[in-house]
């Protein structure tokens, strides 16, 4: 007979008390609590029972495992919550650090001008010093040149003096010792007027007659030097006109060869023209190929009213290590960036395939990028909840925004490029000022995760859509909200505004592509061609439209007729369809559509050179 306690008692495994007759399972491990009789924390069943005792010491030994692994999870969240704080300081320092680099190269670069300054103006002054130390020179050889001159004329002077002592030397002759004192004046008086009539020119006079001289000499050698110049600009001038009949000459003959040239190839484009029409679709891949080549006005017309799309194919595949997130293209069409699971973006050279650099820094999957509209620098978003700013043709990452306290799925630039808009899994919708790095805005609204956004090319509108189901416009320079489209029953995976800023095309998880007036916010069309999921679509200048879906398609769309123009099938494989397309964009042009896939492939279709 079973004995029934209404006591508190413990649980023999985890030491839970309980009261007797009340439960039949420890509410903490689960051990059946109505042995009999109980049993208390430490104690084993009676010998009568080794199976009980074997099960009690079994259920011991793995709560107290079940006790240490509990401690040791919780001591790898608090040093994981501790590297998580340490590695937020280090990314701030990380910043800090930056700035002050950023400020020391400016010092750095400021301190180099002011040195080439000072550099050029140490040789200015060794220039003149040098100038007048050969100013100086030269007068003191000319002062050399005048004394010795003087100096000449000075011992000529004094060899007359001599010839002349001689002649006077009788007067002291032993014929006549002794001279009267007045034949003596007589005889020095004499002397003076001869010594007076040979003494040389005063020396200002013959300074007087040097300078002259030297006036004349100078003079003489300006107008040899006048002479000089004249003679090299008639030379230069004749040269030139020489040049110019030869350009005239060589103008005649290539507009002489090109009017020739022209003609035929008119002709050739006639004939191009005419070959689009060819049964053979050879022949018109072949004839579109050539007129892409052609300068002339009509080839243009020809294909723009063309449509080619039915030629495109796949002509370069570039890969990840995982999954690609997004793509975008440069406004030029001649770069490629991709996001990925792997953490990184690529850059690539779009013609050619050939990648340019890989940008390493994200420490979650890159799931958002933006372009800015001179092409100069990109944006990329993640699940580490920052955006990145990189240089698009180095791809050096040039500084790190933080705000978003989830994974950022969808980036814009402003047109005029120095502001940048972001959407997140927070729910909420960042603007930043790239000048200052602040976050100046935020908007609120979306009860669920944003997936994209898109500004019109006016720069007053902002569209996003959410996976809420809804797509919201806004005033982007007071934040009024405009308009909420409820009509779509799936998430917004993607927005995209035409060319001229009045037509909005979004794509969602519920098959559809739904066109709207962004002014009224009236939906225009239902576009239902797709069977799974829309999850890109993207608009060229020439309003082309490309959307890509789960189905694997991707389909080209005239935009103002919205009429589907070409479908693009899935490609097979030897191991079956590529995987789910997750991310589409058209070319600025439309003559290019660049799709990525879970499998971390990227491919870029076209018509390609034949």
């Amino acid at each position: 007979m079973n004995r029934v306690s209404l006591g508190a008692s413990k649980c023999p495994v985890c030491g839970t008390e309980y009261v007797q007759g009340e439960q039949t399972l420890c509410p903490t491990c689960g051990w059946d609590v109505t042995l009999d009789p109980p049993l208390m924390p430490g104690e084993l069943p009676e010998v009568n029972s080794p199976g009980e005792g074997t099960k009690l010491f079994w259920a011991r030994n793995v709560w107290a495992l079940v006790q240490e692994r509990d401690s040791a999870v919780k001591q790898l969240e608090w040093k994981l919550a501790d590297i998580e704080g340490q590695l937020s300081k280090v990314w701030e320092r990380l910043d800090r650090a930056g700035k002050e680099r950023i400020n020391a190269q400016e010092q750095v670069d400021r301190l180099l001008f002011e040195s080439e300054e000072v550099r050029q103006q140490r040789a200015r002054l060794e220039m003149e010093i040098n100038q007048e130390r050969q100013e100086r020179l030269a007068r003191d050889q000319e002062l050399e040149s005048r004394l010795d001159e003087v100096f000449s004329q000075l011992q000529q002077s004094n060899g007359d003096r001599s010839q002349n002592s001689q002649s006077l030397h009788p007067i002291q002759s032993s014929s006549h010792p002794m001279i009267e004192p007045q034949d003596l004046k007589e005889l020095l008086a004499n002397l003076h007027q001869e010594i007076a009539r040979l003494q040389p020119p005063k020396e200002a006079e013959s300074f007087l007659k040097i300078q002259e001289l030297k006036d004349q000499l100078t003079e003489s050698q300006s107008q040899q030097l006048n002479l000089t110049n004249k003679l090299i600009s008639e030379q230069k001038k004749s040269a030139s006109l020489q040049e110019k009949v030869k350009e005239l000459n060589a103008e005649i003959e290539a507009k002489s060869r090109a009017n020739g040239a022209v003609e035929f190839e008119a002709e050739m484009v006639n004939l191009l023209i005419s070959s689009l029409a060819d049964p053979s679709e050879a022949v018109q891949r072949w004839a579109y190929a050539l007129l892409k080549r052609s300068h002339l006005p009509k080839a243009k017309m020809a294909i723009e009213d063309y449509q080619p799309y039915r030629f495109f194919r796949c002509l370069q595949v570039v890969e990840h290590q995982k999954a690609v997130r997004t793509v975008a293209l440069d406004p030029n069409g001649n770069f490629l960036v991709s996001g990925s699971n792997d953490k990184t973006v690529k850059i690539w050279e779009i013609n050619t395939g050939n990648l340019i650099k890989t940008g390493i820094g994200h420490t979650g999957s890159a799931i958002a990028l933006a372009i800015s509209p001179n092409g100069e620098l990109f944006a990329s978003g993640s699940g580490d909840n920052t955006i990145k700013l990189w240089e698009l043709k180095t791809g050096k990452l040039r500084f790190t925004l933080r705000g978003h306290t989830g994974w950022v799925n969808a980036l814009a630039f402003h047109p005029k490029g120095n502001m940048l808009v972001s959407g997140g899994a927070d729910k909420t919708i960042a603007l930043w000022n790239l000048d200052t790095q602040e976050l100046i805005g935020t908007f609120y609204g979306h009860t669920s995760t944003v997936r994209s956004i898109s500004i019109n090319p006016q720069g007053n509108t902002l569209i996003s859509g959410g996976n809420d189901n809804m797509i919201k416009i806004r005033n982007l320079l007071t934040g009024e909200l405009l308009h909420t489209l409820t009509e779509h029953t799936g998430s917004v995976c993607s927005v995209a505004i035409s060319p001229d800023g009045n037509i909005l095309a979004s794509g969602s998880n519920d098959t559809t592509l739904r066109l709207w007036n962004v002014g009224t916010g009236k939906l225009l069309y239902t576009l239902a061609d797709h069977s799974s999921g829309v999850t890109s679509v993207s608009i060229s200048q020439n309003n082309m439209m490309a959307s890509s879906s789960d189905d694997g398609t991707i389909k080209i769309w005239d935009l103002e007729q919205a009429r589907p123009i070409h479908t693009i099938p899935p490609l097979k494989t030897t191991h079956g369809n590529e995987g789910y397309m997750l991310c589409s964009a058209i070319g600025p042009n439309g003559d290019k559509i660049v799709t990525g896939f879970d499998g971390g492939k990227i491919k870029i279709w076209g018509i390609g050179d034949h």
